[in-house]
């Protein structure tokens, strides 16, 4: 009757490390996965605040220099429908505009193309252009009749 009082012991007691291991698992995934869940949601609130103005591709660009001004700005969207372009001899930087692309055709945004040269007593010239919130193309340009020119062509497959 001993022996197998024992038994049962060490039955029981072999159990307890395969609990305690799977409870640790459980907590520590449930952290984690909490933690993925808000980065998750965090994300998607950016995403709908980045485009929250309409159901577009939200394209926006940037020209900076270290002096206050730039010359020769031209920023061309070329878009299947409503193409948009804007084009002026001085302008004050850094200077930053939001165009919305309607995404109701099948590749509604073909390219954009930013230029911008710098003003004579300027070290530098910068553009950029982000899509949807995301970095597509920059350049940096120095010296004197430093240009910056930034340019993103959409494109079917690899390349």
């Amino acid at each position: 009757m001993k022996g197998s009082k024992q038994n049962g012991i060490k039955r029981k007691n072999r159990w307890v490390p395969f609990l305690f291991s799977g409870l640790l698992m459980l907590l520590t995934a449930c952290g984690m996965t909490a933690n993925t869940v808000n980065d998750e949601l965090t994300r998607e609130e950016s995403k709908r605040n980045t485009a929250h103005d309409s159901d577009g591709i939200v394209v926006e660009v940037l020209v900076e220099s270290d002096v206050k001004s730039a010359a020769n700005l031209e920023v061309e969207i070329n878009a299947r429908k409503n193409p948009e372009s804007v084009y002026w001899d001085t302008i004050e930087v850094p200077y930053q505009e939001r165009f919305i692309i309607p995404k109701d055709t099948f590749i509604p945004l073909l390219s954009t193309r930013v230029r911008a040269k710098a003003d004579d007593s300027a070290s530098w010239i910068s553009c950029s252009i982000w899509y949807d919130g995301e970095l597509v193309a920059s350049h940096k340009s120095r010296g004197s009749g430093a240009k910056a020119v930034c340019e993103k062509k959409s494109q079917l497959g690899p390349g």
